[in-house]
């Protein structure tokens, strides 16, 4: 890896591509292989990661805002060994208080860079505040794309955004609900030769994650599909693999000539 903590920035176009299933999955199987890691959802709304991984935390980073609690109160520590932290627990709690908000997630961002290996941030779907706060601060930002029209439109769109404001943000791509490792890279090509047509640039190939009903299966129980062997678990480790391993050049985009 590039520097002593990698912080990745998962985000999507779209809702309902499996983003924040693709988030917990990874930092569950981070964690399993030793390594030191944090998941923060940055999901002002109401996140998802909590709950897709049966957990309870005791307080978010708003109420750190509202001094409704500690800083350290906010970082859970998750069944299998994860930081989990969750900037809201409740919708509506962060209207008005944004600025803040982004105020205390820096310094708890700081301290977790200086205590963990990986830093995962879970994003809202789209490119408001949250996403552009994630992107800005990761080193990686992780797209993930569905072979869908709509999601890869705002897929997109939230790239030509993040590459209009700063062009060597470096971007990968990963395909999810994929029947196969080819069909994912037929997707990840056909996104890359559209961004590379119309911005000269194209994310990295990643890598995937099946189509799987266990996965839907997993949404329902709360219990990570990745938790359990099959190729679920088998992606996620190889995902794994390329970030700790840093097999992707991941310093910059690709540039289509």
């Amino acid at each position: 890896m590039r520097r002593a903590t990698t912080t990745l920035a998962i985000t999507s176009g779209k809702g309902g591509v499996g983003k924040s299933v693709v988030a917990v999955n990874l930092a569950e199987v981070l964690a399993a292989r030793g390594h030191r890691v944090a998941l923060i959802d940055a999901d002002f709304g109401q996140g998802a990661c909590a709950l897709l991984m049966n957990e309870t935390p005791e307080a978010a980073v708003i109420d750190v805002v509202r001094h409704r609690a500690r800083r350290e109160q906010v970082l859970y520590e998750t069944l299998l060994g994860v930081t989990l932290v969750q900037a809201v627990a409740e919708p509506g709690t962060a209207d008005g208080r944004e600025h803040a908000l982004y105020e205390a997630l820096d310094a708890l961002l700081a301290d977790l860079r200086r205590t963990h290996d990986l830093v995962l941030i879970d994003t809202p779907a789209g490119a408001d505040g949250p996403v552009r706060w994630a992107l800005d601060r990761a080193d990686l930002g992780l797209l993930v794309l569905a072979d869908e029209p709509t999601a890869i439109a705002d897929a997109y769109r939230l790239v030509k955004l993040t590459w209009t404001a700063d062009p060597d943000l470096p971007l990968a791509a990963l395909v999810n609900f994929a029947d196969s490792e080819d069909d994912a890279r037929s997707v990840a090509d056909r996104f890359a030769e559209v961004t590379g047509h119309f911005l000269h640039q194209a994310p990295p190939f990643l890598g995937w994650v099946p189509f799987s009903a266990q996965i839907r299966k997993s949404v329902r129980r709360q219990q990570p599909a990745a938790r359990f062997p099959g190729r679920v678990q088998d992606a996620f480790v190889h995902l794994a693999d390329v970030l700790v391993e840093g097999r992707l050049p991941v310093a910059a985009p690709t540039v289509l000539e």
